[in-house]
């Protein structure tokens, strides 16, 4: 890294105007451990450790004008699943297909989702830079 440069991600923080939907979503159908959290007189918000990074879904009312804006979202989040067919069958048990079937990108395959307030997602196996393809 560059001297004063960024050492790493620490925290993804996702504004929401349905907090409880959208952790429903990243939790329930994405498997975070996302837990409830109140503190400093905010509303309720979740959040989990992921890996190194600190991963919570904010009600857009704490820290954000009340109105959300309805443009395309170039934030992309991307996950790793060591298994892409059994993480389909769980999309599929909860009633939810993804925007395309898996695709080849680089040495990774992915599919991508919306989340209830219209970020893509991305589902993807783990980076193999020594696999064949891309």
């Amino acid at each position: 890294m560059a001297a004063g440069g960024v050492d790493g991600l620490s925290v993804v923080l996702l504004l929401a105007p349905d907090a409880d939907r959208t952790a429903a979503f990243y939790r329930d159908l994405l498997g975070l451990p996302l837990r409830a959290e109140r503190h400093d007189g905010r509303h309720t918000h979740y959040a989990c450790p992921l890996g190194s990074v600190y991963f919570t879904v904010q009600p857009t009312a704490d820290l954000a004008p009340a109105e959300h804006g309805r443009g395309y979202d170039f934030l992309q989040l991307c996950f790793t699943v060591a298994d892409l067919d059994a993480f389909l069958r769980r999309l599929a048990d909860a009633g939810v297909a993804p925007l395309h079937p898996p695709q080849p990108f680089e040495h990774t395959q992915f599919v991508t989702l919306l989340d209830p307030d219209g970020r893509h997602v991305r589902v993807m196996t783990p980076w193999d830079r020594g696999g064949a393809g891309g």
